[in-house]
């Protein structure tokens, strides 16, 4: 595995420090995205607000970090991939300490709003960089490793948030995602070099444009991009509504429910090493077939107990558990896999996949935020369970449309 550097015609050997360095840059908007999340009945409550407002909070943050990653692709594409990381790490950074100090909801989503625009940043450039580093099944396989990596992060965020919010306070969650945007970006300043070798020649909005329609015209692009993003309403639902469901109704303490994550993360680590086991010998397709049959599993457990009068918090950890081993076979594959065709412009394939995955986040966030008041047990397994059957139909119907390569 190798990583190109600008400072001569030699290659940097891709260590396992440049893996982690790379992963901890895709993952700090979503330790940013999960870590609060034992805390919004505490934010909720502070502020005098309600259950739609506390969600706002995380339905915002969604919709920049989507928006801002269509921007930031082809910048990346034009002028390097290390300017602009060191810009969003720093709009991250001042993003957490606006929601440190804010003195209402409102100021609150605002500053939720400017850490979504920094880590957008953050996300779309590193995994440039790890298209604009590797190719073909090492891509695959690097992508994977730095996925369980990833996955980690979000997995582990709510426990570690639980154990500040119970003993510190939710304001102190925010310094810490201060603190970590501080470490990325010393950590990336001294070890990623420039990786994009061939600028775009201009950069204006009709080939801006120009380059997300073609991204978007092609079919094998399509089928793992959208079915992605409904897997990613689906995880977005479950973050959404876990925290009404577990500490509301099932009673479960901030620190008790955050311990579950992590819990559920030993699923993406089977999942990823099973993509590594199974990669050069199944095709991609095949791949993410099997992460769709076990994705879909998990939502139908999470709904099928409740209807049998079944409504423990265990009971619903088996269902993440396995949804989470059905996202770390499928997950990493597409990702790869969509990102396979587009080498003169990875950074705009990154960007239009990333768009899309937050764009389907912040869809089943909103759609939990404006039912599970009334509905507070079903709504997240039943937005899952259909997110999940949608990307399952997204896979197969745009199968037929053409042959995608493996």
């Amino acid at each position: 595995m190798t990583v190109q550097s600008t400072a001569g015609p030699s290659k940097v050997e891709a260590t396992a420090l440049m893996i982690a360095l790379l992963a901890a840059l895709m993952a700090i908007g979503q330790f940013a995205t999960n870590v609060y999340l034992p805390s919004l009945p505490a934010i909720r409550d502070e502020f005098l607000s309600n259950d739609t407002m506390a969600q706002l909070t995380l339905t915002t943050y969604l919709i920049g970090f989507a928006v801002m990653q269509l921007v930031y692709g082809p910048i990346s594409d034009r002028y390097g991939r290390r300017p602009l990381l060191i810009y969003g790490i720093a709009v991250f950074m001042l993003g957490s300490a606006v929601c440190v100090l804010a003195p209402s909801m409102q100021m609150l989503i605002a500053g939720r709003i400017t850490q979504a625009v920094g880590a957008a940043a953050s996300l779309v450039v590193a995994r440039a960089v790890v298209r604009d580093s590797f190719d073909g099944d090492q891509l695959q396989r690097v992508m994977a490793l730095v996925s369980v990596f990833f996955a980690l992060v979000p997995g582990l965020s709510p426990f570690i948030g639980g154990i500040v919010e119970q003993y510190a306070g939710w304001r102190w969650i925010f310094v810490l995602t201060g603190g970590a945007g501080v470490i990325v970006l010393v950590w990336m300043y001294r070890k990623i070099p420039e990786t994009l070798h061939t600028p775009l020649p201009r950069l204006d909005m009709a080939s801006v444009f120009a380059g997300y329609g073609m991204i978007l015209r092609s079919a094998h692009f399509r089928r793992y991009a959208f079915a992605n993003a409904f897997i990613f309403a689906a995880m977005f639902a479950f973050f959404g509504g876990s925290p009404k469901l577990y500490i509301d109704v099932l009673g479960v303490t901030p620190t008790e429910f955050g311990f579950y994550p992590p819990l559920a993360s030993i699923g993406f680590v089977i999942g990823g090493i099973t993509v590594s086991r199974l990669t050069g010998k199944v095709s991609s397709v095949g791949i993410c077939k099997l992460g769709l049959v076990v994705l879909i599993a998990g939502p139908v457990i999470s709904v099928v107990l409740p209807l049998l009068d079944i409504v423990h918090k265990h009971g619903f950890n088996l269902a993440v558990i396995i949804f989470v081993t059905g996202l770390g076979i499928f997950l990493p594959t597409a990702m790869a896999t969509a990102l396979q065709a587009f080498p003169e412009r990875a950074g705009s394939a990154s960007a239009m996949l990333g768009f899309l995955q937050m764009a389907g986040a912040a869809a089943g966030s909103a759609l939990v935020g404006l039912y599970q008041e009334q509905e507070p047990v079903l709504t997240y397994p039943l937005v899952m369970l259909a997110a999940t059957l949608m990307a399952a139909a997204v896979f197969m119907l745009e199968g037929r449309e053409r042959a995608t390569p493996t």
